[in-house]
């Protein structure tokens, strides 16, 4: 399994939502095939209630009806009109509709006393979506209303992007992925959260569990990941520390080599991007505000660019006034993140800044988004919009 870029297949609509579309959907059909009523009420020839008034009411002969999902084989001629339900097709010889409250039952009959233009209260053939029209273009990611327009159109089957399988190894000694020696050892929480990112954000998570801080474990595990993912990702021991030993694991795979080794983001200073076997592999710091960082800017995008979307990022972001100045002076010439906690006042977004060592994560629970602060800039004035990121599993839109 290789994949240097987004690759496709074709997926049943049923389970092709949030998916991104590898084509361009086109209908073959229009919606509605024929024209319908747009209410409950009586179809009629137009032209037979043109003069119709309150002082001048017409009389029409009610000559059957016609129901959502029933056939009607008869006409409307002169001076005749047909009981109609909401979406039921219009009948051969109107052409228009009588909504219900507009007209008197006089038994046999109906009487209008409010003239109608042709194709009033209808919905025409085509109005919904046309043959031929295209519907989504490449690139779209559907929604809930984009499935049921698919099944509305009969698209039984789209093209869409693979899903990225990311395999998941955690590093450290201390580290256990078995609940029974969660007393004696720290569990494998990062691992847990990695996983449901990449869920939300439309990859498919192998979770190979922990290696120690062994260079010949850490490559068994990555030589695990290799075989099975088109991403891998190492938690932890991304570092220069004696015991931070993925970056040497990586090496002695073979065929490797270092694309980035630390971004100029902080916190997650250390989150490096590594190649191996034609497939990346991204180092993600063990603390935890460090890993999330990492996650967005590098994994995240990553992932997007396999599955298919157009842009590196979600836009899911809300502009925000912040609720006291803060000082961002340290590692001044890098971006760096800050978590946020964002309240409604007074119709407004208020953005509180939650401060904390990036090993804390009561920070990143407390937090419900983040800001971006731009290289250079040290400080941020209480009252001064922030745009407040949020992120799937991390910040949903809540």
């Amino acid at each position: 399994m290789t994949r240097g870029k987004a690759e496709c297949e074709v997926a049943p609509v049923f389970q092709a939502y949030n998916r991104v579309l590898a084509e361009d959907i086109i209908s073959d059909v229009d919606i509605p095939p024929v024209s319908v009523s747009h209410f409950d009420g009586y179809a009629v020839r137009a032209e037979d209630v043109f003069q119709a008034s309150v002082n001048n009411p017409v009389l029409l002969k009610v000559v059957g009806g016609i129901y959502l999902g029933e056939e009607f084989s008869g006409e409307v001629n002169v001076g005749e009109a047909a009981y109609i339900s909401t979406g039921a097709n219009l009948p051969v010889g109107a052409n228009a509709v009588v909504p219900v409250e507009l007209a008197r039952d006089k038994g046999d009959f109906i009487e209008v006393r409010r003239r109608v233009k042709p194709y009033e209260n209808v919905i025409p053939a085509g109005a919904d979506v046309k043959r031929g029209e295209t519907i989504f273009k490449v690139g779209h990611v559907l929604r809930a209303q984009d499935v049921k327009f698919l099944v509305d159109v009969k698209k039984w089957r789209v093209k869409v992007f693979k899903k990225p399988v990311v395999a998941i190894v955690s590093v450290g000694s201390e580290l256990t992925s078995r609940i029974e020696e969660a007393d004696k050892r720290k569990f494998n929480s990062h691992g847990e959260m990695i996983s449901i990112l990449v869920g939300e954000a439309g990859g498919v998570p192998v979770n190979l569990g922990v290696a120690p801080d062994d260079v010949n474990a850490v490559k068994r595990l990555l030589k695990k990941g290799l075989e099975k993912a088109d991403i891998l990702v190492t938690v932890g021991s991304a570092s220069v520390g004696e015991k931070d030993c993925v970056l040497e694991a990586v090496k002695q795979l073979g065929s490797s080599k270092v694309l980035v080794r630390g971004v100029k983001v902080q916190p997650g200073r250390v989150t490096s991007l590594t190649v191996a076997g034609g497939k990346p592999i991204v180092m993600l710091p063990g603390h935890v505000q460090s890993t999330l960082v990492g996650f967005y800017f590098i994994l995240l995008p990553l992932m997007r660019r396999m599955a298919g979307h157009p842009s590196p990022f979600p836009f899911t972001a809300l502009k925000a006034r912040m609720s006291r100045k803060i000082l961002v002076k340290e590692f001044a010439s890098f971006v760096r993140v800050r978590f946020v906690n964002v309240t409604e006042a007074e119709g407004s977004f208020i953005a509180e800044p939650i401060m904390g060592d990036s090993s804390l994560t009561s920070v990143v629970v407390k937090a419900n988004g983040f800001i971006i602060i731009p290289e250079g800039k040290e400080v941020i004035e209480k009252g001064e919009f922030v745009n407040v990121h949020l992120v799937n599993g991390l910040f949903p839109l809540t």
